[in-house]
């Protein structure tokens, strides 16, 4: 039962830092934690299929369309 509250902890600690944060690569970046933390909580508590399911859709179409769209976007430097 501990695992299961280290791992909620972590994905609202991930949650608030995707965010928070004010460079965009890094909010990407945390959201893709968050999401593989909520689908380890899913797989601690047995249901495999939403696991899987979680970081195909998510990790798999979500973040890699976050990811390159940061790629893709231009940057503004500070002046």
């Amino acid at each position: 039962m501990i695992i299961f509250y280290i791992l909620t902890i972590m994905a609202i600690a991930f949650a608030i830092l995707a965010a928070g944060s004010k460079n965009l690569l890094h909010s990407a970046l945390w959201l893709t934690f968050m999401v593989a933390t909520v689908a380890s909580i899913f797989f601690y508590l047995e249901n495999f299929f939403i696991s899987a399911i979680e970081i195909l859709v998510y990790a798999g179409a979500i973040v890699t369309l976050i990811l390159t769209s940061v790629m893709m976007s231009r940057r503004y430097l500070d002046e």
